[in-house]
């Protein structure tokens, strides 16, 4: 390995490759660092003992813009991995549903049918207080956003007079469903910040399952067009800490292994962040340690058939699954049956074992009239222990910039200071603001 770069990146998640890709298509010198075996982080796939893995419960939102336009650049088509979906279920009980149609453009029908439907669950009443709702957030988070963060999703509704059943059925199917985090936690600036985008591209408003693996959709190739840009990636690199100098980073401890760069981007989750901060003792990394962190459990289950009759994403506002989805259709074709399922507040669960979090899954399954008991034929349990960026108010002015303190040290994750916050966006958009800096320096 040569010991000398023009920028070393440490971590190959999709921020950590999209600032190489960036960096190599400009003819610097990189050098990729990745400590598992594999690249994309919390969007790799990966067999484990024959069962086909995601590292998440991902889907594809049809407003980002940053991120299909890299995937154009490296040759990828939307529609070739995207199976778009028209609507989102809310399922409350075994008889009761909300069916939402999300793409007002690309199924305008379903859209307005959902509209004017569900009248058995909401009433025209709820209808206007859910569009008063976002209206009002939407207004506050473009006047005033840093107020948002003061309160919860739950305290700003109440605040607002919301309809009791617009917070109970949809605003928290929206908060626990996409972040996993408990209505009276998750943040009122991150909630309104998120749709905030779709205003400028409403027609682009949908979301979409992928059709494969996110490894052979997008990781895999974005890693062969960095090395054929000149990139070296390296897995299995496990970086210990900086080498700083008169408060310049000049480099990094790789497997107790010094490589020299004129600049080094950290692109690790939050946890080994820290860590490698940590490990380095310098006084301005030690702030980084304030950061907040929360967990996500995915809990992926291999059936003997389908357990739902759609592949399409579905929330579960009076459990403890955040939101699950059947996935035999869209991203296990081979599959008879294949349900990913992510927890709520999953720093209650983290300590459970594997069985007892399968265990928990079915008990909260039976809640809502799905058994699956007798359909199970493997399962999986994915953890990314304190490795998100916690969502919770009061907690926006922890997230930091792409430039540090450190001359030479730029950060790049979806936890950074970006508008899209803990997304696969705001991943691909912190990578090229973390690149634009040092091609601009």
């Amino acid at each position: 390995m040569d010991k000398n770069y023009d920028v070393i990146v440490v971590g190959g998640g999709l921020a950590g490759l999209t600032a190489t890709y960036k960096l190599t298509k400009d003819n610097k010198r990189v050098l990729l660092l990745e400590k598992d075996s594999i690249l994309g982080g919390r969007t790799s796939s990966f067999i484990d003992k024959g069962m086909e893995i995601e590292s998440g419960f991902h889907r594809q939102i049809g407003f980002y813009k940053d991120f299909p336009k890299l995937l154009k650049e490296i040759g990828i088509k939307l529609d070739d991995i995207i199976m778009w979906e028209d609507e989102a279920e809310i399922k409350i009980s075994k008889d009761k549903s909300l069916v939402l149609g999300i793409a007002p453009f690309y199924a305008p029908f379903t859209f307005i049918k959902d509209i004017l439907g569900n009248k058995e669950i909401l009433s025209v009443k709820d209808k206007f207080s859910l569009i008063k709702l976002f209206l009002i957030g939407m207004k506050d988070y473009t006047m005033r956003p840093k107020s948002l963060d003061k309160y919860s999703v739950l305290s700003y509704a109440k605040k607002h007079n919301i309809e009791e059943n617009v917070i109970k059925y949809i605003a928290t199917s929206l908060s626990t469903g996409i972040f996993f985090l408990p209505i009276d936690k998750y943040s009122a600036k991150l909630f309104f910040g998120l749709f905030y985008p779709s205003i400028f591209r409403f027609p682009k408003m949908t979301i979409g399952a992928y059709k494969m693996g996110m490894s052979d959709a997008f990781i895999k190739p974005l890693a062969l067009e960095i090395e054929k840009q000149g990139g070296v990636i390296k897995t299995l690199s496990s970086v210990q800490n900086l080498i700083i100098e008169d408060n310049r980073v000049i480099g990094v401890v790789v497997n107790n292994q010094k490589i020299f760069s004129k600049s080094v981007i950290l692109a690790t989750d939050i946890n080994n962040f820290k860590i490698i901060c940590k490990n380095t003792n310098h006084n301005n990394l030690e702030e980084f340690q304030k950061i907040p962190t929360i967990s996500e459990i995915t809990v992926q289950i291999e059936l003997s058939e389908a357990l739902m009759p759609k592949d399409r994403t579905t929330f579960t506002p009076t459990t403890m699954i955040a939101s699950f989805t059947e996935e035999s259709r869209s991203t296990f074709k081979k599959s008879k049956g294949r349900v990913s399922v992510i927890l709520v507040s999953c720093e209650k669960f983290k300590k459970l074992s594997d069985k007892e979090l399968l265990n928990l899954v079915k008990e909260e399954f039976l809640k809502i009239g799905l058994s699956i008991e007798k359909k199970i034929l493997d399962y999986r349990v994915v953890r990314h222990i304190d490795k998100f960026y916690d969502f919770s108010f009061n907690n926006d002015h922890f997230r930091p910039e792409a430039k540090t303190s450190i001359k030479g040290l730029y950060l790049a994750g979806d936890y950074t200071r970006q508008k899209w916050y803990s997304t696969m966006e705001g991943a691909v958009v912190s990578g090229i603001e973390a690149a634009n800096i040092i091609l601009d320096n």
